[in-house]
């Protein structure tokens, strides 16, 4: 502001001096003109090269010198093997310290949060200092909604309180038949795919289609049928926002730092068609919705209250028709739905992709895990939540998972003031970096073998792993992932289904190239495996 206020004053000098010398208004105006663009770009370039570099109280903190002079690190993001890189291999170098700064598009500062104390201040205790930045809103807004993933202060408090009551345990405990139900689908499929296809399968789509269609029953109260339908509408949108060629990949990672999507090329043109399918398609549930419970309103009929609730169905009985005061609107709920359909069925699926290829690169994980659900369901067939939650090993296995795969890649903040975080001034407008993958590789917190996959490592957890902050897959403090409970549930209930019944045998057995950039940890070109029966 200090700069900004010189240049307005500098400019209006030298008009002034100008002026009492006798030129006439014109002149002084071209002079103004002329003046005032001369100490914008000086300010600019102050502001893009000599700030960062010599006056800014974050350049004396550790981080990469290998930066473009106008598009930072950017390039050698996008030209790495994976969308954690090169954050991992800072912190490898670095891993003790608190943040490590680096050089984003258009020269500007950047920190990758590095320390847990770092990581509790900034998700915790000073959370409400820090919102989405407007990179990330571009990256992933439209996808998933303006709800409760963007929202910020009081209406983030105000709707985080919200989806407590519609996230609770004992609603999501009373789903777990149905989750069991897709599960069993999905065994079908694949039986049907040894006997047609000699049981080769690609896992990406076939696991989306899965989580497509529990989270569609669980949020909309609908069976979306992707397992059972060939072309499904709703799989083939999500397909090609979430896995676009690699020039609509390049399209997204520059939309996200220089707004481009109103370019009229195919790319854009495929991304805004299926975002907009979506949109209309969801958009009418929610009108549906809407009309449903308000005739059953004017009809009287009584609730079946030991039923478990789809979330649309809570979100129009709780806040379309509140009596409270906060009341949401048809776009509310849209945007809600869109965050928990978008996010929470790509997440799930990822995850499943991961799962299967550890058991079947890791023989003796594997083994355990058969072993301690086969034991299992020798005891109840069709065990319920508290029989599963009990099982030891696979809630080892899935928290490894989430550590060393995660699909999460990235959690960024902007600070909206100048802030204090572990005795370091972040000023307003800093970019904060949040990555799991950065504090699940760190050498410092996990120890040597922090890269390697070793599920025992959970039973033995000492010194910072204790820590609740090293565990970083669903984020921590008031913006900690609202879904995380049904996700874990989702994920060792079809655990259960599918580790008992099938193996998985890798056929390319390659190094996995992984896609970049993306929002999610995905293999390139699909994960192909084949599934065999056991006997």
């Amino acid at each position: 502001m200090a700069l900004a206020s010189s240049l307005v004053f500098a400019t209006l000098a030298t008009v002034t001096r100008y002026a009492l010398g006798g030129a006439t208004s014109s002149d002084a105006v071209n002079v103004f003109a002329k003046s005032f663009v001369g100490l914008f770009v000086a300010y600019k370039l102050f502001e893009t090269f000599a700030y960062p570099a010599f006056f800014s109280p974050l350049r004396n903190l550790p981080g990469p010198k290998d930066h473009h002079f106008l598009l930072g690190q950017a390039l050698n993001q996008f030209r790495a093997d994976s969308p954690n890189e090169p954050y991992v291999s800072w912190v490898k170098k670095w891993p003790d310290v608190d943040f490590i700064r680096y050089m984003s598009f258009g020269n500007s500062e950047a920190l990758l949060v590095t320390s847990l104390a770092a990581h509790k201040e900034v998700l915790q205790l000073k959370c409400y200092s820090f919102v989405k930045p407007p990179f990330f809103r571009r990256l992933l807004g439209d996808i998933v909604g303006f709800g409760l993933v963007f929202s910020e202060g009081d209406a983030h408090k105000s709707q985080r309180k919200a989806f407590r009551g519609m996230l609770s345990l004992g609603n999501l405990k009373n789903f777990l038949p149905v989750i069991r139900s897709k599960a069993e689908e999905l065994t079908d499929v694949l039986d049907r795919a040894i006997a047609k296809d000699d049981g080769v399968v690609e896992l990406i789509e076939v696991y989306s289609r899965l989580t497509l269609d529990i989270v569609g029953i669980f949020g909309l109260g609908v069976d979306l049928q992707n397992l059972s339908t060939e072309h499904s509408i709703f799989h083939d949108c999500y397909h090609q926002i979430f896995d676009p060629p690699p020039i609509g990949l390049a399209v997204t990672a520059i939309n996200a730092f220089v707004p481009i999507r109103w370019l009229p090329i195919k790319p854009n043109r495929d991304f805004l068609n299926a975002n907009k399918v979506v949109h209309t398609i969801l958009g009418d549930y929610v009108k549906q919705r809407i009309e449903d419970v308000r005739s059953a309103r004017e009809q009287r009929r009584p609730e079946e209250a030991d039923k478990s609730k789809d979330l649309l169905t809570y979100m129009v009985e709780e806040k379309y028709f509140a009596t409270d005061g906060d009341v949401w609107s048809e776009q509310d709920m849209l945007n809600q739905i869109l965050n928990f359909v978008a996010g929470g069925h790509e997440t799930s699926a990822s995850l499943l992709v991961w799962a299967t290829y550890v058991l079947s690169t890791y023989p003796e994980v594997e083994r355990r895990l058969v072993a301690e659900i086969a034991q299992l369901l020798k005891r109840n067939p069709r065990p319920d939540y508290a029989e599963i939650e009990g099982l030891r090993y696979l809630n080892n296995f899935m928290r490894e998972l989430l550590r060393v795969h995660c699909p999460a890649i990235t959690l960024p903040r902007e600070a909206i003031e100048d802030v204090v975080i572990q005795g370091t001034l972040i000023p307003k407008g800093t970019t904060l970096i949040m990555l799991p993958a950065a504090v699940h590789r760190n050498p410092s917190i996990w120890g040597p073998d922090a890269d390697e996959f070793d599920p025992d490592r959970w039973d033995k957890l000492s010194a910072e792993t204790t820590d609740i902050y090293a565990f970083a897959a669903f984020s921590h403090g008031p913006r900690i992932c609202s879904g995380r409970a049904f996700t874990m549930l989702e994920f060792k209930a079809i655990m259960v289904e599918l580790v008992s019944k099938f193996r998985f045998e890798r056929i390319d057995k390659s190094d996995i190239q992984l896609i970049n950039p993306s929002v999610l940890l995905r293999p390139r070109g699909g994960l192909r495996m084949k599934v065999v029966r056991r006997e």
